[in-house]
This record gives C-alpha cells, structure tokens and sequence, in this order.
C-alpha cells in the first residue's frame, strides 16, 4: 500500500524544511545573544507590516 509520496525531489524535501526550521531558529538566537531582549521581540516587530499587508490582501478577496 502506498501513500503516493514516494517523489522527493528538489529543496523542499522534509530535510530542506528541518535545515530551514533550524536556520530561522539559529538567526533568532543570535538576535537574543546579540542584543537581549530586543533581539527576542524583534522578529515580532518586523513581521507586525507584513502579516498586516497580507490581512489586508486577504481581506480585498
């Protein structure tokens, strides 16, 4: 019996997501090494413009 995922091809291969998931992660503790507590709520800041164009995006259909 199969699932039909057997292809894996290109990047986005679960190891292309996990090494992603890890870089985001490592880009964030050095934010929180560099600067502290800013460096913890400064990915939060940078996205508060971009996820408030996608609602509005979202919101014109």
């Amino acid at each position: 019996m199969t699932d039909g995922h057997e292809e894996k091809t290109g990047f986005w291969t679960e190891a292309g997501i996990w090494i992603a998931v890890l870089a985001l992660l490592a880009g964030w503790g050095f934010l929180i090494w560099q600067w502290g507590v800013f460096g913890l709520y400064l990915p939060a800041a940078i996205l508060v413009p971009i996820i408030m164009v996608v609602l509005v995006w979202i919101s014109r259909g």
